[in-house]
């Protein structure tokens, strides 16, 4: 199994065991809490007597929602962003926003970015150093509260905290050594 620089494995991520060798996954890449990664699919075992695996090539720079559930046989390309709850039963391309059962892009992550920037500028912000503690101050919690019963909020300088090590989410280090990832399988038809 490949696993890159300042990937973040949150509570209950579950990779496939039996086939890991078979997983890749890029650096700087994030996963949202009960998330499955398989390499396998034993749907065939009873009635042909055989199981399907293919490798699974997570490219960087990939944020991969909450409980998602990623198949065997795909390619998840760079700076792909995939909705909470998605099953991704074939490849996605790369700078996209994907999402559903069957995973689909359906934005790309240019126009998805320049949405949000444009509400961050109308929008409160708070800072996630003064926000993020589950011990946080009674006066701040109602101010969050009272700002995200207004409307949308953003939380502004985590992903700067988790490079500065001063909060955020555990990940990775950055200076580990990352053998070369495996590349996607070819198909029997591209082999021939």
């Amino acid at each position: 199994m490949h696993i890159g620089r300042d990937v973040n494995f949150v509570d209950h991520l579950y990779v496939d065991e039996e086939y890991c060798a078979l997983i890749s996954i890029g650096d700087s890449t994030f996963f949202g809490p009960e998330c499955m990664i398989l390499a396998h699919d034993a749907g065939p075992e009873i009635a042909l007597g055989a199981i399907r695996v293919g490798t699974v090539v997570i490219h960087p720079s990939c944020h991969i929602g909450g409980r998602t559930i990623i198949l065997p046989g795909v390619e998840i390309g760079p700076r792909t962003v995939i909705a909470a709850s998605s099953v991704v039963s074939r490849s996605l391309p790369a700078d996209t926003v994907c999402g559903g059962r069957p995973a689909r892009p359906f934005s790309t992550l240019a126009r998805y970015l320049e949405t949000h920037r444009q509400r961050i500028e109308g929008a409160r912000t708070f800072e996630y150093l003064d926000y993020e503690s589950p011990d946080l101050a009674p006066e701040r919690r109602a101010a969050l509260v009272s700002a995200a019963r207004a409307g949308d909020v953003y939380m502004v300088g985590g992903r700067s905290a988790e490079l500065k090590e001063i909060g955020g989410s555990e990940r990775t280090p950055l200076e580990t050594y990352v053998p070369t990832p495996p590349t996607a399988a070819r198909s029997r038809q591209e082999q021939r």
